[in-house]
């Protein structure tokens, strides 16, 4: 792939998990995907690892049920072939408690047409926990 198409599907992706366009992001899911997000599974049952395009999609539904995104400013994308990554700035406020949980992530991807075929994020988790449970982890 060229730069210029992987950025272009990039940021299609970007735009299709701000607004929740399942079906745009399944299209451009490969149906073998492999998913890291690194984060606790306990506190985030979306982290970890998932593999294959039923996998992810279930996994992305469970952010959207526990979480409404607020603002995903992405302000740095790069992309190089058939590689990208950004950094994205996360607000979500968490159904549950109306808490805003604020993060940053660090996002790499590679494609094959189009498709995103790896994927690896990741976040101050600790930082993203405590938000999340409402009190400092005494470690």
């Amino acid at each position: 792939m060229k730069s210029e198409a992987t950025r272009a599907a990039l940021e299609d992706i970007i735009d299709a998990f701000q607004c929740g366009d399942h079906e745009r992001l399944a299209a451009r899911f490969d149906d073998d995907i492999a998913w890291l997000l690194n984060a606790p599974v306990s506190i985030f049952p979306f982290a970890g690892a998932r593999r294959g395009k039923i996998e992810v999609l279930t996994s992305l539904a469970l952010v959207y049920q526990s979480y409404s995104i607020s603002r995903y400013d992405v302000p740095v994308i790069l992309a190089d072939r058939d590689r990208a990554a950004t950094i994205a700035d996360v607000h979500v406020v968490q159904r549950t408690t109306g808490r805003v949980i604020r993060s940053r992530l660090g996002n790499f991807y590679r494609f094959r047409d189009g498709k995103v075929i790896e994927y690896c994020g990741f976040t101050d988790s600790f930082d993203s926990a405590e938000q999340v449970l409402g009190y400092e982890l005494d470690v």
